[in-house]
């Protein structure tokens, strides 16, 4: 079982797989914004942080203000992520899946098993 915050996470589909991670008995909050990342942070450190990468949170001082926050694992998703966007990812430490986050729910649900996201991209 793991314990996910995840940010930006309001499309339809994010919802989708945040319940389906809650039914499999994973722990999941949602910060949708930088102030409520950085509460949910401070109120609570979780075992994975996943960004969205192509909405706020893909600017360069909120990743480096989570990043200098948070020294967990964090990885990042978008099946559209620029080049340059990539690289500061990468440069931060953070996991990039160059696919929607419902390929999130088999890399988490596994990682949960004893596997790591570390070269899910």
């Amino acid at each position: 079982m793991s314990n996910t915050l995840f940010l930006n996470a309001t499309t339809p589909e994010s919802m989708k797989v945040i319940s389906q991670l809650d039914e499999q008995g994973h722990k999941s909050r949602i910060a949708n914004s930088l102030q409520a990342a950085i509460r949910a942070l401070e109120e609570h450190v979780p075992d994975l942080v996943v960004i969205d990468a192509s909405l706020e949170f893909s600017s360069t001082t909120a990743l480096i203000y989570i990043r200098n926050m948070f020294s967990g694992e964090i990885a990042a998703y978008g099946e559209k992520i620029s080049a340059a966007t990539r690289q500061l990812l990468v440069h931060l430490g953070v996991t990039v899946i160059l696919r929607s986050i419902s390929e999130i729910v088999s890399l988490l649900l596994s990682r949960s098993s004893g596997h790591a996201l570390t070269g899910a991209a």
